[in-house]
């Protein structure tokens, strides 16, 4: 039982210090590694590592990408007169899989930076996500986000956590509409373990706990520092179980509560954090 206590505890510490999962930059100018794109029929391609302005984004003022995009421009960089895409069809940029049962991720999101321009309305951007028999639908574009001229990019958080399989990936798909427009980049990409991302003001004071599921009725937390508050609050934010154990190690009782998802609110100090927890 103490070997596995450790490997608890090990497992958490893992997941606490990354609460990110998974990242792309597109910094670089190749494709990165584990990606893949499709091209048009004139071969119009994904272009990575792109530094400069977002087409169509403004004059006076444009949005840039000064540390490298993955870009997607409806007539590939002036080098084309005519829509990239033919009849309609759409481009894909797909990222590798992972698998997040068996990181023991609960509770997940897909965070996007990313510069949508269209010229007349037309074009569109999606983003879907694997939930391990078919491709689901998280984010649809079809406007200017951001508006032209602000300088700016847009950020989108989308949760996942109904999404959450052992093969689990993200695809980025650009639609002109069959027209001439301007197209998508995407700065940045990040898939995070949101049951944990809330509690890096913790980290700092060695605090960990175990297990996640709780399948044994006891969650368990330790800090190097006096934990002082412990808070738990059911799917609808009512307070179910409040302790003030000022101890470096506190385990909370939760055999009375139901099978379900709780967030577990954690004072040591002047620090505070949260998590998820999943209660079988």
């Amino acid at each position: 039982m103490k070997k596995l206590n450790l490997l608890y505890i090990l497992l958490c510490a893992y997941f606490i210090s990354n609460a990110q999962i998974q990242e792309e930059t597109f910094n670089a100018a190749t494709m990165p590694s584990g990606w893949s794109t499709t091209t048009t029929a004139n071969n119009c391609q994904w272009v990575f590592g792109y530094t400069g302005p977002m087409p169509g984004s403004g004059f006076s003022n444009p949005a840039s990408f000064p540390s490298g995009a993955a870009l997607f421009e409806d007539n590939y960089l002036n080098t084309n007169p005519n829509s990239c895409i033919d009849n309609g069809y759409s481009v894909e940029l797909e990222g590798p899989s992972v698998d997040l049962i068996a990181a023991g991720v609960i509770s997940a999101a897909v965070e996007i930076i990313y510069n949508h321009q269209t010229f007349a309305n037309d074009g569109n951007f999606k983003v879907d996500v694997w939930d391990g028999n078919a491709w689901q639908n998280i984010l649809f574009v079809d406007g200017d986000m951001p508006a032209r001229n602000t300088g700016l990019n847009q950020t989108s958080t989308i949760d996942v956590t109904s999404y959450i399989n052992s093969a689990f990936k993200v695809k980025f798909i650009y639609e002109d509409e069959n027209v001439v427009t301007y197209g998508i980049g995407i700065d940045n990409y990040k898939l995070l373990d949101t049951a944990t991302a809330g509690i890096e003001d913790l980290i700092g004071l060695g605090f960990s706990y175990y297990p996640n599921p709780v399948i044994n009725d006891v969650l368990t937390l330790n800090a190097s520092e006096e934990i002082s508050i412990i808070n738990v609050y059911n799917s609808i934010g009512q307070k179910v179980i409040a302790k003030k154990p000022v101890a470096l190690e506190s385990k909370v009782n939760m055999r009375n509560l139901p099978v379900g998802v709780y967030i577990i609110q954690v004072a040591i100090g002047q620090s505070e954090g949260s998590f998820k927890v999943i209660k079988q």
